[in-house]
């Protein structure tokens, strides 16, 4: 129970971060950015997703009973 409860929030941290970077306030246009900028906001995000998706998936699979 709780592995489950830690992959949640897990999950829900990458998934705050990719909201973040999404819908953030300080955040610049794309067009705005330096490639650099461009290529450090891209992995970042793909962090957050992988991190989200990881996060959901353990607490999907880890959760479960063997019966």
């Amino acid at each position: 129970m709780i592995i489950r409860i830690i992959a949640i929030i897990v999950a829900l941290a990458g998934l705050a971060i990719v909201l973040y970077l999404l819908f953030g306030k300080n955040q610049k246009p794309w067009d705005q950015m330096s490639e650099e900028e461009q290529k450090r906001k891209k992995t970042i995000m793909t962090g957050g997703i992988l991190v989200f998706l990881a996060g959901l998936l353990a607490a999907i699979f880890l959760g479960k009973k063997k019966q």
